[in-house]
């Protein structure tokens, strides 16, 4: 805006008084001209900018700050979306690490906060761009699969279990495996409600922890 103005002031000027003609052209049109670009450039920074940190919001306010998995009001409201939508057809995946409260007391909270992340980053790594894939509370993580039957769901399910299963978790001071019960269940018209939906996947995974842990229940 400086150079800018420098310009147009010498313009003002040049009608009073009669100015060489290199400062008109240096001056005038040069200024006028690397300052107008300026002025666009700076503001195509402050845009990127303003996007930058609404970004950043956003990703605050939905996603969890520890395993950077969505939040469980997230999850939440975009299923109640998808419910309102004319023919909604997913699978919900309720996940509850197997005996987790004894690697925070063998190792110590930092070392269960680490493999909260890694199991987060584990799940994320297999899972479609449409999946939504939330935390749901403590060592309890929830999975939307959209445009899927329940048969392929219990076999998605089936692939992540086995697949932390087999999978060491290295920490600077731990090295260990971890196993995942899951409870599977469809969207029916019959149970429409989102709280009904998550009650039925949370029973299934009740009954896998009742039935040894480490395993799918989707019936």
């Amino acid at each position: 805006f400086s150079i800018l103005f420098t310009a147009i002031y010498i313009d003002a000027l040049d009608e009073l008084f009669e100015f060489p003609k290199i400062i008109t052209i240096v001056i005038e049109d040069i200024f006028q001209i690397i300052g107008l670009l300026m002025i666009v450039y700076g503001i195509t920074l402050w845009l990127k900018k303003q996007e930058t940190q609404k970004n950043a919001l956003v990703k605050l306010a939905t996603t969890d700050p520890l395993t950077g998995a969505y939040t469980r009001r997230f999850f939440t409201d975009k299923v109640k979306e998808i419910l309102q939508s004319e023919k909604p057809r997913f699978c919900i995946l309720l996940f509850d690490i197997d005996h987790f409260k004894k690697i925070n007391d063998q190792y110590g909270h930092n070392v269960g906060d680490l493999a909260l992340v890694q199991f987060s980053a584990l799940m994320e790594k297999s899972l479609r761009e449409s999946d939504l894939f939330a935390r749901w509370g403590g060592e309890a993580f929830i999975l939307l699969l959209p445009h899927i039957a329940l048969s392929s769901a219990t076999e998605k399910a089936e692939q992540l279990r086995q697949k932390l299963a087999d999978t060491v978790i290295q920490l600077p001071d731990a090295s260990f495996t971890m196993t995942v019960s899951i409870g599977v269940v469809e969207f029916n018209p019959v149970t429409p409600k989102l709280e009904t939906l998550i009650d039925i996947a949370d029973q299934r995974l009740y009954k896998a922890k009742q039935q040894g842990r480490n395993q799918v229940v989707s019936s």
